[in-house]
C-alpha cells in the first residue's frame, strides 16, 4: 500500500508520497484561483493564505499546483535536489524558514518579493484592492498604502536578473507560463494580466540575450518567442496597440532564429489580427491590406503543417481581412475555408494552449464581426445571437454580448442594444477586464445620452470605466516603462542577409 502524506497546504487532505500532486485535489484547484489584484502570475489566495501563517513549507508545492510544473523542474530551477525540495515541501526540513532559503526560491520562479508582503504583515490581504458593492475593485487608504509599500520595496531590492545557466528545466517553466497566461485570458481578459505577462516576459528575454550556455537554445528562443507573443496578445486585448506590435515584431524574429515553423505561423496570425483591430479602430484601409498579406504568408508559411485548426485560424484571420475590405466573396470562401478546416481535424486532438479557442464558436463569432464590417448589422445580430448560446469563456461571453450591442447599434435598434450592453456589464464587473470588449460597449455610452431609460447603464458603465483607469495608474502599470526597461533581443537574422531579413518585413 503507498504511503501518503498531508497536504502541505491544508494539513488535512492527503497525497500520494510519491508520483502525486503538490496538494490535495482541494487546494489544487484553490492554487490556481487568482485575486482580483494579482501580484505575480502564480498569485493565489491559498498562496497568500499560507504566507501570512507562515508555512512556508507549503510555498513551493502551491507555486508547483499553479504552474503544473514538476517537482524535478522546480528544484533544477533553485539549485537543489528534488529530495531537498521534497523534504522542504513536506516539513521534513525547515529549511524554507531560513530568509535566504525562501528568497532564493522566490527569485528562481520569478517571484517578485513585494509579493511576500502577506508574510511581512501576517495579513493574506495585503496589497489586496477592496471591493464595492458593485463588485469593482477599488482601493482603501489601507489597501493603497499596503500597494505603495509593495512599490517600494520591490524599488529598493535588487533589479530583476536572469539564471547564471538556463536548463530545458527552465524552459518548459516559461512554456508553462505562457499556458497559464493563455488560460487565465479567457477567464479575465488582458488588462490585468499585462503587468504580469510584462514581469515574466522581461526575466525570460535577459536570458534569452545571453544563450550561449542553455541547455538549448532552440527551445530557449522558442519559449522566449511564445511568452512574448502571448504578451503582445494580452496588450491588444487590453488596447494597447503600440505595446503590442514590437512584441509581435520580437516574437517573429525568435521565430526565425529557433526554426520553429508553428511559432512562425501563430506570429502571422497574432499580427494580422493586429492589423485587422487597427483598421477597425482607424480610417485608413491600409492596416486591412496589410492584415490580408500577412495571412497569406501565414498560409504559406504553414502548408505543409498538419494542424487542421492552425489552418481553420489563418482562414479566420483571412476572413477578418477580407471583410474590412469589403470583399464580401473572399469572406465567404474564407469562413467556409475555416469551418471545412475544422470539420477535418479529429474530434480528440489536444491543441496548444493557445491554439484551444479556435472552434465553431470562434468561427461564428468572426463570421458576425465580418458581417458587420461588410455593413450588414442584420445578419451580424442574428450570428452573435447564434455565438452566444455556445458554452463560451467568461471573455468571450461579454466579447460576444458586446459585439451584438454594437450591431444592434448599428441597426438602429437603439433600446434593444443598451439592453444588449446591460446584460454585458455584470461580466465585466465581476472580474473580466478586456478593454476591447469594454471600448465596443463604449459605442452605446456615447448613444444612450438620447436613449429613454438608458439612465442604469451609463451610471454603471461611468464607474467602470473610472475604476479601469485608476486601476492602470496603480505602480506597476506602467507597461511603456517596464518594456523599455531591457534592451532589444539581438537577432541573428538582422545580420543574415537580404533574404533572411525579408521574412521579417
Amino acid at each position: 500500500m503507498p504511503e501518503v502524506q498531508a497536504c502541505p497546504a491544508c494539513r488535512t487532505g492527503v497525497l500520494a508520497r510519491r508520483g502525486g500532486d503538490p496538494l490535495c485535489p482541494t487546494c489544487v484547484k484553490a492554487a490556481q484561483e487568482m485575486p482580483p489584484q494579482p501580484s505575480w502570475l502564480f498569485d493565489s489566495p491559498l498562496l497568500r493564505q499560507a504566507l501570512a501563517q507562515v508555512n512556508l513549507s507549503a510555498v513551493p508545492a502551491i507555486v508547483r499546483a499553479a504552474c503544473g510544473v514538476p517537482q524535478r523542474d522546480i528544484a533544477v530551477m533553485v539549485g537543489w535536489s528534488q529530495s531537498t525540495l521534497s523534504y522542504y515541501e513536506h516539513g521534513v526540513r525547515d529549511g524554507m524558514y531560513d530568509v535566504r532559503t525562501a528568497l532564493q526560491f522566490a527569485d528562481a520562479v520569478g517571484m517578485p518579493r513585494a509579493a511576500l508582503l502577506p508574510l511581512v504583515f501576517a495579513d493574506a490581504d495585503a496589497g489586496v484592492a477592496a471591493r464595492d458593492r458593485t463588485g469593482m475593485d477599488l482601493l482603501s487608504r489601507r489597501d493603497f498604502g499596503a500597494l505603495a509599500s509593495a512599490a517600494s520595496l520591490s524599488v529598493a531590492l535588487p533589479a530583476m536578473t536572469a539564471p547564471r545557466r538556463v536548463t530545458s528545466s527552465h524552459v518548459r517553466y516559461w512554456q508553462a507560463c505562457a499556458d497559464t497566461l493563455y488560460t487565465r485570458d479567457r477567464s479575465v481578459g488582458g488588462t490585468v494580466l499585462l503587468p504580469l505577462a510584462m514581469q515574466q516576459w522581461r526575466r525570460v528575454r535577459l536570458a534569452a540575450r545571453d544563450r550561449s550556455g542553455a541547455d538549448s537554445a532552440e527551445g530557449l528562443l522558442a519559449a522566449t518567442g511564445e511568452l512574448a507573443l502571448c504578451t503582445g496578445w494580452l496588450a491588444m486585448d487590453s488596447g494597447q496597440l503600440p505595446v503590442a506590435r514590437p512584441l509581435y515584431e520580437q516574437a517573429r524574429e525568435l521565430a526565425a532564429d529557433s526554426g520553429d515553423t508553428v511559432l512562425a505561423v501563430h506570429v502571422l496570425t497574432n499580427q494580422s489580427m493586429l492589423y485587422a483591430e487597427m483598421a477597425r479602430t482607424g480610417t485608413s484601409r491600409e492596416p486591412a491590406r496589410r492584415a490580408l498579406r500577412l495571412a497569406f504568408q501565414a498560409q504559406d508559411e504553414g502548408r505543409y503543417l498538419l494542424v487542421p485548426r492552425l489552418h481553420a485560424l489563418i482562414a479566420l484571420r483571412h476572413a477578418s481581412a477580407a471583410s474590412l475590405l469589403g470583399d464580401k466573396a473572399a469572406f465567404q470562401t474564407a469562413i467556409t475555408q475555416a469551418r471545412r478546416e475544422l470539420d477535418r481535424g479529429p474530434r480528440d486532438e489536444k491543441p496548444p494552449e493557445w491554439l484551444r479557442f479556435v472552434d465553431h464558436a470562434e468561427a461564428t463569432g468572426v463570421e458576425a464581426r465580418g458581417w458587420l464590417n461588410l455593413g450588414d448589422p442584420g445578419q451580424s445580430a442574428l450570428l452573435y445571437r447564434k455565438v452566444l448560446t455556445f458554452q463560451l469563456s467568461p471573455r468571450n461571453q461579454a466579447s460576444y454580448g458586446a459585439g451584438l450591442a454594437d450591431a444592434l447599434l448599428k441597426q438602429g435598434a437603439r433600446q434593444e442594444a443598451v439592453a444588449a450592453a446591460m446584460d454585458v456589464l455584470p461580466a465585466i464587473e465581476g472580474g473580466v477586464t478586456s478593454m476591447r470588449c469594454l471600448n465596443r460597449l463604449r459605442l452605446v455610452r456615447q448613444a444612450a445620452v438620447s436613449i429613454a431609460g438608458a439612465e442604469e447603464f451609463c451610471t454603471r458603465f461611468d464607474t467602470i470605466d473610472r475604476v479601469r483607469a485608476s486601476t492602470r495608474a496603480l505602480p506597476g502599470h506602467d507597461i511603456q516603462a517596464a518594456q523599455a526597461d531591457v534592451p532589444a533581443l539581438p537577432s541573428s537574422a538582422a545580420s543574415a542577409g537580404p533574404t533572411a531579413r525579408a521574412g521579417l518585413v
